[in-house]
């Protein structure tokens, strides 16, 4: 991989966020007899698009640090069907509803009907810091002139060293 991503590796299987300017892709790649299998039953590469990647940092965030906070749920619509990806926790577990930081996170990603495609990765701190920083860096480079310099217009100098000009 040659990009910066973050891993959060279980015995089941290993999820690289990969952040993009465009989104946060998700690369589950399954544990198969003891071997990654990139292309075994239950892989699955989803671009979480950059309209959603607020929302899952904030929730991602709000787990974290043991405050309030809805689940974060997304729907990718594609020619392949729909996937939901969702970061939930479970129940609060104190008296009358409040939060003691017992409850576990959880990040579900289904894709499809058949066990397989229906992976659910249990949460610790350290895979909800990967995937805030992950989500910190999508929303870092989608503001990076790099990216937005080159659908906008910047001025960009020419090789020669003469006046810069817009692309178009």
């Amino acid at each position: 991989m040659n990009k910066m991503h973050f891993t959060i590796a279980k015995s089941f299987g290993r999820l690289q966020l990969i952040p993009e300017n465009n989104g946060l892709r998700l690369w589950y790649v399954p544990n198969v007899n003891g071997e990654l299998a990139p292309e075994g039953p239950g892989s699955c590469d989803v671009l979480v698009p950059i309209q959603a990647v607020g929302g899952l940092w904030a929730t991602a965030r709000a787990f974290l640090y043991g405050v309030e906070s809805l689940d974060e749920n997304v729907i990718i619509r594609n020619d392949e069907g729909d996937v939901l990806v969702k970061l939930y926790r479970d129940k609060p577990k104190g008296a009358q509803g409040t939060l003691t930081g017992e409850e576990v996170s959880w990040l579900r990603i289904v894709s499809g009907r058949s066990e397989e495609e229906r992976r659910r990765i249990k949460l610790g701190p350290r895979d909800l810091l990967c995937i805030e920083l992950a989500c910190t860096a999508v929303l870092t480079l989608s503001a990076s002139p790099l990216f937005v310099g080159a659908s906008a217009g910047v001025p960009v100098p020419e090789q020669d060293g003469s006046e810069a000009r817009f692309n178009s």
